[in-house]
């Protein structure tokens, strides 16, 4: 009787160690992050950052526009977007997605019948305006 006790006192003790250990080693050790958009960075002058969030109503529709030598980082948080840049294919922006647009690319976002509700990070000359529309011939 005290031989089974003791070996299920020392297998639960063991096993309570076991627990410990890994709760310490868990906590310590970081998530990784998770990588949502990796980009180059071409052209443009930055000396501003500017974090903004953006609203775009159900099926709105942007301007086709530029960022004068300024970067456009956009995360989605919820809805999405349809995202059209001057002579490539559409892509389709959902939530937890992101999209980077080049300084001076004529662009223009299109709201899903959802909306959309955007962070966006711009990379920007001070001296420039954050947008300018443009026409746009394709």
């Amino acid at each position: 009787m005290k031989r089974t006790l003791l070996l299920g006192a020392t297998l639960a003790l063991a096993f309570g160690a076991g627990l410990a250990t890994q709760s310490m080693v868990g906590a310590q050790a970081p998530t990784p992050p998770k990588n949502i958009m990796q980009d180059a960075l071409v052209g443009g002058v930055y000396d501003e950052t500017l974090m903004q969030e953006v609203s775009l109503a159900p099926n709105a529709v942007g301007p086709w526009h530029i960022h004068p030598d300024g970067h456009e980082i956009i995360y989605v948080l919820d809805g999405a977007i349809k995202v059209q840049v001057d002579k490539q294919p559409d892509r389709m922006i959902k939530t937890g997605e992101g999209i980077h647009i080049n300084a001076n690319v004529v662009h223009r976002g299109i709201a899903e019948a959802s909306g959309v509700k955007m962070l966006i990070v711009r990379l920007k000359p001070k001296d420039k305006p954050v947008m300018q529309v443009v026409e746009h011939t394709n």
